[in-house]
């Protein structure tokens, strides 16, 4: 969990970094087929949700 956050102008912003996230993690080699990327805004409300796919492509 990222306690730190980051700051951003809008929760497009915010759900593409997210999504961004959660792409990077999928090509680790672990097993993250149960793990999703959560964003939430400052008062912690989920805004956005981005499943974890491996990538097989590598």
């Amino acid at each position: 969990m990222d306690r730190a956050g980051r700051e951003f102008t809008t929760q497009l912003e915010a759900d593409d970094y997210g999504a961004r996230v959660a792409s990077e993690v999928g090509m680790d080699a672990g097993d993250y087929s149960d793990c999703l990327v959560t964003v939430a805004d400052e008062t912690g409300k989920e805004i956005a949700r981005h499943p974890v796919y491996r990538d097989l492509s590598s």
